[in-house]
């Protein structure tokens, strides 16, 4: 008798674990569907795209360093290619002499490719991680820059790739944490350079640079406060390489090589997220940047407007 009571409140026990379990992934469904995103101001998804979907988000930023204003635009446009590999295209645009009204000059293009490795349901709570392979199209201008006009590019080919993670959390109130981590590696090819250009060079000069290599850093957190509104935070830490420039002033004389030193900075962004429906929703945030190692403090408030399609 001992022994049939003991397999039978094992049993027991055995179905209630079974019950549990089942009573969590309903309740972590029920979250998720319920629950509206559009994403924190910095840190990208590891998800991809359902096949045949767009998905675009457009921002509108003004980077401010030492009291003058960048005003400026870029977002992401993004195509499901198949259930899990999206591709898209991250443009940049500014105004070419920094104000308003002074006409619109186009940055570097990046051409975006993203493959996802695993994904997290309520069943399986797995990190959905993906691959990225990005490049850099140098379609800024970066040389023969007038008197006033300022620089929107590198000049140079890159390529980009790292991985993207993204994990959700059941709160006991029964609302839902997301986080993200992004980890990214860019490597610059050289280009030649002509003039007045974002090297620092003069309008006699005439070489070649090489952008030094950039290594990006981001964490963010989000949490569900409503069915609408979503409160985000991102930390961003960028580590970039020596840039390196050679040439000579078309008079003639000795060859000039430069070395600038390496940088590295540490920022914060703040966002509030409205999502209005399931598939449309907008973000309104600032990048903090303080003063780092060989890098300028800047304040960048931005606005975002994502719609799924």
């Amino acid at each position: 008798m001992r022994f049939l009571s003991a397999c039978a409140a094992a049993l027991a026990c055995v179905g209630s674990a079974a019950s549990a379990e089942s009573t969590g992934v309903e309740q972590f469904g029920a979250a998720m569907k319920v629950a509206r995103w559009t994403g924190p101001m910095l840190a990208s998804t590891a998800e991809t795209l359902p096949q045949g979907h767009f998905y675009t988000e457009p921002y509108f930023f003004d980077v401010i360093v030492n009291g003058d204003h960048h005003p400026g635009s870029s977002g992401f446009y993004q195509y499901g290619l198949l259930d899990n590999l999206t591709v898209g295209v991250q443009p940049a645009f500014a105004t070419d002499t920094n104000r308003l009204g002074r006409g619109v000059a186009i940055g570097d293009f990046k051409l975006l490719s993203q493959l996802r490795l695993t994904h997290f349901t309520p069943e399986r709570r797995v990190p959905t991680i993906a691959l990225v392979v990005n490049e850099v199209i140098p379609t800024g201008k970066f040389d023969r820059l007038g008197p006033r006009q300022e620089g929107h590019g590198s000049g140079a080919f890159a390529t980009e790739v790292g991985v993207n993670v993204q994990h959700w959390f059941l709160l006991k109130n029964g609302r839902l944490l997301r986080t993200r981590l992004n980890v990214l590696q860019r490597f610059y090819r050289g280009t030649g350079v002509d003039g007045r250009s974002v090297y620092g060079t003069d309008a006699a000069f005439r070489g070649h640079a090489r952008p030094g290599s950039r290594t990006t850093l981001i964490g963010a957190v989000e949490y569900s406060l409503t069915k609408e509104w979503v409160l985000a935070l991102d930390v961003e830490a960028d580590f970039n390489g020596p840039t390196r420039v050679a040439g000579q002033e078309t008079s003639g004389g000795p060859i000039v090589r430069t070395r600038s030193p390496a940088s590295r900075s540490i920022g914060f962004a703040p966002a509030v997220e409205y999502n209005w429906s399931p598939s449309t929703g907008a973000l309104f945030g600032v990048w903090i940047v303080p003063k780092g190692h060989n890098a300028p403090a800047s304040v960048t408030p931005a606005i975002a407007i994502s719609k799924f399609w």
